[in-house]
């Protein structure tokens, strides 16, 4: 296998679909981008984790912060969008209950058992939950690839800057094309 995972964050319901409770229309543009994505990074043997936000509705008045009542266990919210097609037999689903993946979830040690050394990073929102795990990431001293075409927030002005401000501190920012053409070489 190869020592990249691909770490899907947060495209669930609740974020990708008009229906859901906070939803941005660059989801539903980013969908396809990163199924394809996906199924390409599968290929060369990437481990895909997909992971979704999930709480349970006693625990939102809990908050230090009070958020918005979103992705709630039991009311389908939560579920991973059914366009990005969850291999079940071979991906893994881990359930976050706070912002960054690693928060008190198993990602840390499921990457430690498959001996990843590098992760690249997609999904929603960029100035929040792929912030909160690329800085995590950076922490336990884990090399990350975050693609800009494969991650966005709710304007594209907040989304470049925190791009920006990743790349300049944190992990590579790349073009998803030149992370694929990496994990063809072998090289990610």
């Amino acid at each position: 296998m190869n020592k990249t995972a691909i770490i899907v964050v947060d495209m669930i319901y609740d974020f990708t679909n008009p229906h859901g409770k906070i939803f941005y229309p660059i989801n539903s543009s980013l969908i396809s981008k990163i199924h394809d994505f996906v199924e390409e990074a599968r290929q060369y043997g990437c481990l895909i984790i997909y992971v979704a936000h999930t709480v349970q509705a006693n625990d939102l008045a809990k908050r230090i912060k009070p958020t918005r009542e979103c992705c709630i266990e039991g009311t389908g919210g939560e579920l991973i969008d059914e366009r990005l097609h969850v291999d079940i037999q071979q991906d893994i689903i881990i359930k976050k209950t706070k912002y960054s993946a690693f928060f008190d979830t198993s990602l840390r040690s499921t990457l430690t058992k498959y001996a990843i050394d590098q992760i690249v990073v997609v999904g929603t929102k960029t100035n929040n939950c792929i912030l909160a795990t690329v800085i995590d990431a950076y922490n336990y001293n884990i090399k990350t690839f975050v693609p800009r075409e494969l991650v966005g927030t709710n304007d594209e002005i907040t989304n470049v800057i925190y791009l920006r401000d990743m790349d300049k501190y944190l992990c590579e920012v790349e073009s998803e094309t030149t992370i694929l053409d990496k994990i063809k070489r072998g090289i990610l």
